[in-house]
């Protein structure tokens, strides 16, 4: 479990199955920058079998709030075969809870995470050109726009350019003194 100011990142529990398909069958709480295509309720329960949702390849954690409820999940993987660098997503369900700083505080708290656990140097995250609150998010987490990546994800039937973002290990050695709340 890793806390933070006011959320905390956990693995996820057998219980969670249920949120977890509700989210994938509701475009509202998926985002309209998120795939569109949903996931059985069958094959969620198939990889939590498998795996839990949490591998050296790939890890789900959910993002609960001060109550202990979920209200988003982040995630994070290998973000190429040749290289350790990690990508990172985030997802706030219900948007009710967005614009909060929730988000903010998880990909922080991720991030802090995956440079303090993992002999990695790169960080990197990407999202629709036009999904202008993840580009700031990840701004004001230390990201630094590196380009575009043109029609890479099928969204809702088309296609949609990326930006790509990253943070390095030095990049984040100093920002991570000026944070409050982590250790």
């Amino acid at each position: 479990m890793i806390k933070h100011q006011r959320i905390t990142l956990r693995h996820v529990t057998e219980p969670d199955l249920s949120i977890l398909a509700k989210v994938s069958g509701d475009p509202v709480a998926r985002g309209e920058f998120n795939k569109s295509r949903i996931t059985s309720p069958h094959a969620i329960a198939k990889r939590f079998q498998d795996n839990g949702f949490s591998s050296d390849e790939h890890e789900l954690l959910l993002i609960c709030n001060e109550l202990g409820a979920v209200i988003g999940d982040v995630v994070h993987f290998q973000a190429r075969r040749y290289s350790t660098a990690r990508e990172i997503g985030w997802t706030i369900h219900d948007p009710e809870n967005r614009n909060r700083g929730y988000a903010t505080e998880a990909v922080t708290a991720l991030i802090d995470y995956l440079f303090k656990s993992f002999p990695i140097n790169r960080i990197e995250c990407s999202t629709a050109t036009q999904n202008h609150a993840s580009v700031r998010l990840a701004e004001k987490c230390g990201f630094v726009r590196e380009g575009v990546l043109r029609g890479v994800v099928f969204v809702a039937g088309g296609y949609l350019d990326d930006v790509v973002l990253s943070i390095l290990r030095s990049d984040w050695e100093p920002r991570r003194g000026l944070q409050v709340g982590l250790s």
